[in-house]
């Protein structure tokens, strides 16, 4: 018995040595992908793509391009163009992040496509960024509800209050077996 218990040790102390060495045999920030800060944002206003280290090979230069409409209005780190479409080449930072800020025009609206190509890597990054035009509301006030804003729920208020009754019932009714249990193991 000893014997088994003794070499399920040594199995288990040698898997957990081998797992650190196989967790660090791939760089897996290696190729990873970018991302906004923000995944949806109002039109004339600003957004940031962030690449976490790793992403680039260190001092990369890495080609940008930005489609959708007016796509050619936006401002990427603070240089416009005026060709139909935006095209940017910045270079990767030493630890291979990068952070590219993007203005977006005040016409913009609907979905942006962002890439960045690695030219030594080969490494191809898209995201997307949607863009809500200017005249769209976020949300909607009913004016018949004293100023709050309707969440749309399509859950009548009588069911709520039935389901929460059902809920009480049947917490009573447990307590009720519970205490019925216990009379029963005293007498």
């Amino acid at each position: 018995m000893f014997k088994k218990i003794l070499a399920a040790v040594a199995v288990t102390a040698g898997l957990l040595l081998a797992a650190p060495a196989a967790a660090n045999a791939v760089d897996y920030t290696d190729g990873a992908q970018c991302k906004f800060d923000v995944s949806v944002v109002d039109s004339g206003s600003s957004a940031t793509l962030i690449c976490i280290p790793g992403t680039w090979s260190p001092g990369e230069a890495i080609t940008w391009t930005v489609t959708g409409q007016d796509g050619s209005s936006f401002k990427l780190a603070s240089f416009t163009t005026a060709s139909s479409s935006l095209q940017f080449t910045k270079h990767a930072n030493a630890d291979g992040s990068d952070v590219l800020s993007v203005t977006l025009p005040a016409s913009a609206s609907g979905q942006y496509s962002v890439v960045g190509v690695g030219q030594t890597s080969g490494h191809e990054c898209p995201t997307t960024l949607t863009v809500l035009p200017a005249d769209q509301a976020s949300t909607v006030v009913d004016p018949g509800s004293g100023g709050l804003a309707h969440t749309g729920s399509v859950v009548a208020t009588w069911a709520a209050w039935a389901g929460g009754s059902l809920v009480v019932l049947g917490l009573i009714a447990l307590a009720i077996v519970a205490w019925i249990r216990k009379l029963k193991t005293t007498v």
